[in-house]
């Protein structure tokens, strides 16, 4: 079989051989692990330790996939971290971890797509802000209903 056009012969020192065997391995999911130990000039056992530890468990399609989707997937985790903040997360959680936590996610998934990640820090916090305002308010609120007690 021919090597792949865009994989140079790779340098004779271990260290140096892995993340050629990692890159073909998720760029050319179809080659087997004797191919790709020909093609980078190493042993088969060589090549399946590097991707058991590279890749635990998962398949290099479901890898390659996951790049390929990697920005979508972080809007989702960044969905459902601020589907999960509650009232009462909000009372028993630092509401900074929660909005940086978020930031960073739109900061990778905006990355990933090419798109500016210059988050201003200003914005953040007024969106701390914010919902410490709108948990003041809520507070005030339940005291004004029940005055008596």
């Amino acid at each position: 079989m021919a090597t792949p056009a865009n994989i140079t012969e790779a340098s004779t020192t271990k260290r140096d051989l892995a993340p050629t065997i990692r890159r073909m391995a998720v760029q050319y999911p179809e080659l087997s692990n004797s191919q790709i130990a020909r093609t980078v000039g190493c042993t088969p056992q060589n090549v399946s330790c590097v991707l058991s530890t590279f890749l635990a468990g998962t398949s290099p399609e479901a890898l390659a996939d996951f790049q390929n989707n990697k920005a979508d997937v972080y809007d989702a985790l960044q969905q459902r971290l601020l589907q999960s903040v509650t009232q009462d997360k909000i009372d028993k959680t630092k509401v900074m971890e929660a909005v940086t936590a978020s930031a960073i996610l739109e900061d990778k998934a905006r990355l990933v797509r090419g798109q500016a990640t210059g988050i201003n820090v200003t914005v953040l916090m007024d969106a701390v802000e914010a919902i410490r305002a709108r948990s003041s308010q809520v507070i005030d609120a339940q005291l004004v209903s029940k005055p008596g007690e």
